[in-house]
């Protein structure tokens, strides 16, 4: 009989599977639409996909009850899972778009890796708000660098190419975007936050789309498989898993599972984009991986992945 663990852990290994699969489906759209559009699409659908699952669990909390709680708790619930979710929302939306306006020029499972440096940058960030920094969080970061100088340095430091600034930028916004999601999410209102978060990143991303971006509806149409691909598993699946799994998996293994994200984005980058990457880039990624298991082995913030992303994050 496969015990409770074994399932958790199934899960979080299938969840780290097809958020790297997102890395690809991600550079696969943008062969028809452009970067902002694609992703202010895939994140407004999410949105949308989700609100039915966030509607019967409101029911099913009572967060907003009235039976269950006072006129005033609900209005400071209102009030602070609306700032939350805008706050959320504009780090969701400068990570997810430098990270998809980065895939343009970077591989696939290069950006898996540079973007996985946020586990670090998480630690690092949070001594602005009371932690304190250890020599295993400076350590790492130390590590992560190096690794990303492997990755992306080419004769110096003015040779790094302009997606992977960006991609390493995005991985800066996505340790801001997680800390903002700790300092606002409740055991009641996490799907609420997410689902938040990622209407108001793909409304204004779609906008700043429809200014800056041109595409027709034509070609939005031709992308709807890997948009559906996008919004219902590295999205939607990938979330639920991602809760499911983290019931009966302890916290040091379902880090370890989670990170693999990286690593199976390398692989579908090689496998689907047959993308090759040199022995040095290999160098900086195994560099980044260990950085990211190191700084999770104990002692650190607790992760929370949001329904985007498939990358990364996705």
């Amino acid at each position: 009989m496969i015990s409770n663990k074994m399932k958790g852990n199934a899960a979080l290994l299938f969840t780290a599977l097809i958020w790297g699969s997102g890395f690809i489906a991600q550079k696969l759209g943008m062969s028809v639409l452009p970067p902002l559009a694609f992703n202010g699409i895939r994140q407004l659908c999410a949105g949308i996909v989700l609100s039915p699952i966030l509607i019967v669990a409101l029911k099913k909390n009572g967060y907003f009850s009235r039976e269950k709680n006072s006129y005033e708790q609900i209005i400071q619930r209102r009030k602070s899972v609306i700032l939350g979710g805008f706050i959320c929302g504009a780090f969701l939306m400068l990570g997810t778009n430098l990270q998809q306006v980065g895939l343009v020029t970077v591989s696939a499972g290069k950006s898996g890796f540079i973007t996985a440096i946020y586990i670090v940058l998480v630690p690092l960030f949070s001594i602005f708000f009371g932690k304190k920094l250890t020599l295993k969080t400076v350590f790492c970061c130390t590590l992560a660098m190096v690794g990303f100088a492997f990755l992306s340095l080419r004769g110096g430091l003015g040779n790094i190419t302009q997606g992977d600034l960006l991609t390493f930028v995005s991985a800066v916004f996505f340790a801001c975007q997680i800390i903002a999601v700790n300092n606002f999410v409740t055991k009641d209102n996490d799907l609420l936050l997410s689902v938040l978060q990622m209407l108001i990143s793909g409304a204004v991303t779609l906008v700043i789309s429809l200014i800056f971006e041109s595409f027709t509806f034509a070609d939005v149409m031709q992308c709807v498989p890997i948009l559906a691909y996008t919004t219902f598993l590295p999205t939607a699946m990938g979330y639920t898993l991602q809760i499911v799994g983290q019931k009966y998996t302890d916290a040091t293994t379902a880090s370890f599972l989670m990170s693999l994200e990286s690593v199976f984005s390398v692989i579908f980058g090689a496998l689907i984009l047959h993308e090759v990457m040199s022995g040095k880039e290999l160098l900086g990624c195994v560099l980044i991986f260990a950085a990211n298991i190191i700084v999770q082995i104990e002692d650190r913030p607790k992760l929370l992945r949001s329904p985007q992303d498939s990358s990364g994050e996705d």
